[in-house]
């Protein structure tokens, strides 16, 4: 399988997922859930954003006292990067006109596609790698040179 028709296949399996899980990258765990194309909440310890078809909203979490409305000052169609893992497609690292990064080469694993090599865009110097879980078509890691995330939880809801 190549870069495209995985990232195709992806892009299929993600638009259905109604999941959640636990992101974790050097610093932070964050909870997130996705139900389809189109809604998402991100939760970190002191905020949330949530996404839908009426745009993002971010909350500031006061702990015992609630929660406050932030302004958002995102563009539109702004999706939080971790949604990514659930919702490939959105990553910047399928070598589009506005990608950071392109694939080298897809690894193949027992089960299929495990892993994308990665290069910033314009160079084939590998400098990151998409780990993917082609039995749930999710990926469960991304390490690139600024950012590194793990799906450390995941439950589906169908």
């Amino acid at each position: 399988m190549d870069a495209g028709q995985l990232r195709d296949r992806l892009t299929r399996a993600g638009a259905q997922r109604v999941a959640h899980g636990l992101v974790a990258d050097a610093e932070h765990t964050l909870e997130v859930s996705v139900a389809g194309s189109d809604r998402w909440v991100v939760r970190s310890w002191n905020r949330e954003w949530t996404g839908g078809p009426d745009g993002v909203r971010c909350w500031l979490l006061v702990p015992a006292g609630g929660a406050t409305e932030m302004t958002e000052t995102r563009p539109d169609g702004w999706v939080h990067p971790v949604i990514g893992l659930f919702r490939p497609e959105l990553l910047p690292i399928w070598g589009r006109a506005d990608d950071a990064y392109a694939p080298v080469r897809v690894l193949e694993g027992v089960f299929g596609p495990a892993q994308v090599v990665l290069a910033a865009a314009g160079s084939r110097e590998p400098v990151g790698t998409l780990h993917v879980d082609a039995r749930r078509w999710l990926c469960t890691a991304l390490e690139l040179p600024d950012r590194a995330w793990s799906l450390v939880d995941y439950h589906s809801s169908g």
